[in-house]
């Protein structure tokens, strides 16, 4: 059994203001990602955090909230729905 609850630390400037480098956040594993969903995924063996932006099929894209520091669809293309561990519900 899996739980439906996942640490994570935020690394690097991508998601300034909304998230520091070095932030923990919550991750719920379980129930369904929406637009505007900020989602932790694994994009080429490495895990990510990223605003899900819109769904193309079982694909989305994922921007970063700070355009100017962020790697994300535009650089990597979209990322496959069973690749998002979950969403972000909470710092601590």
């Amino acid at each position: 059994m899996s739980w439906p609850i996942t640490r994570f630390e935020i690394e690097g400037e991508s998601m300034i203001p909304n998230f520091q480098s070095g932030d923990r956040v919550l991750v719920w594993r379980w129930g369904s990602v929406r637009p505007g969903d900020v989602v932790v995924f694994c994009k080429n063996g490495i895990k990510m955090v990223k605003r899900a932006v819109s769904r193309k099929g079982d694909r989305w894209v994922m921007r970063g909230d700070n355009v100017n520091a962020s790697t994300d669809s535009l650089d990597f293309g979209e990322v496959e729905s069973d690749k998002i561990i979950g969403k972000v519900v909470a710092t601590y």
